[in-house]
């Protein structure tokens, strides 16, 4: 931590404040935006559950200052536990089903981006199939065996998803509301996509990497892809390399490195500063603590109320912590 500690002082001071400002605003703005998408589907979901902006984009900046230093997407998990003891009537399946909606928009554009990367940016990525030629055998029983564990995967998944689609679809009631899901979730999360592109060009800039549309796009598509193998905070490692890699013949190694490696620490540290300072504005500092130490739950009554396969057959995704985590004032998270 010490030495992360210090190369974000070294990536601070080589940035200038103004444009040191400006990617942070860029950084809250898109924060905001997805937050409000957030508010949006929340609200259209439980209308008698008193869905307010502030709470929720305390708990989803909070939920990002989390994932920043707790491994398996700790943060998005306590999220939806506050979603759930914040919102009257609110459901875990629901909520699911709610996360599923917000997803839509960034799963299809980054669909898009990734497929515009592999194959319309030239030398981006490599792929060589001389393995599979030499060892077709090999080969066909691999994609055979996979697509066997799939087929399973998918019927067992199948059965438990029957259960919980009725629930579920409370969670995305928007969607049956096509122009205030376009306007609402769809057009905010546009503009929190822009922010997050102005993130990129401002420190794009400030480390002196040619800023275009096509380069903002290839790191905002490595960046996403890092996320998922991420082994240091913000991911630096995997960023470092990918923007290597698709930034290639752009600016000198060096530059390209500097520039994955100050905007990944400086953004990092942002969103544990600014998503935990909401947080605990929101819940308390004592209980935004425990969220950041979370213990292992006692066996017993705990262990079965946050086990997948919940008794009405729900998997779980999160619980409010019975020391606390919920709001002070908040009703009891109900199933």
């Amino acid at each position: 931590m010490s030495d992360w500690l210090d190369q974000l002082w070294d990536t601070l001071t080589s940035v200038s404040i103004p444009l040191l400002i400006l990617g942070l605003t860029f950084q809250t703005l898109q924060t905001g935006f997805v937050a409000l998408a957030w508010r949006n589907i929340l609200r259209a979901a439980y209308p008698e559950g008193d869905v307010r902006y502030r709470p929720i984009l305390a708990y989803y900046a909070g939920g990002n200052g989390l994932n920043a230093f707790l491994p398996a997407s700790a943060g998005t998990i306590a999220m939806l536990g506050l979603f759930r003891a914040k919102i009257k009537g609110a459901t875990v399946p629901g909520l699911v089903g709610a996360t599923v909606v917000e997803n839509i928009f960034f799963g299809v554009v980054g669909a898009l981006v990734y497929l515009w990367l592999f194959l319309g940016v030239a030398g981006s990525f490599d792929v060589h199939f001389g393995w599979l030629a030499d060892h077709w055998v090999a080969a066909v029983v691999i994609v055979a065996g996979g697509i066997l564990l799939v087929a399973i995967t998918v019927r067992l998944l199948w059965r438990r998803f029957k259960r919980t689609w009725e629930k579920a679809k409370e969670g995305g009631a928007i969607v049956k509301q096509p122009r205030k899901f376009m306007v609402q979730v769809v057009g905010v999360e546009a503009i929190s996509y822009v922010a997050r592109m102005g993130v990129n060009a401002t420190f794009m800039y400030a480390f002196d990497v040619p800023v275009s549309v096509e380069n903002v796009f290839l790191i905002v598509a490595a960046a996403s892809i890092s996320s998922t193998v991420a082994i240091a905070p913000g991911a630096v490692g995997a960023q470092t390399a990918l923007a290597s890699v698709v930034l290639k013949g752009v600016a000198p190694s060096s530059v390209i490195s500097a520039y994955a490696i100050g905007q990944a620490v400086i953004t990092t540290a942002w969103n544990i500063v600014f998503g935990l300072t909401l947080l605990a504005r929101e819940i308390g500092w004592k209980e935004t603590k425990s969220l950041a130490h979370r213990k292992k739950k006692e066996k017993g009554e705990a262990d079965e109320e946050a086990a997948i396969g919940a008794p009405d057959g729900a998997p779980v995704v999160a619980e409010a912590d019975p020391d606390g985590v919920a709001p002070a004032g908040a009703e009891e998270p109900t199933s």
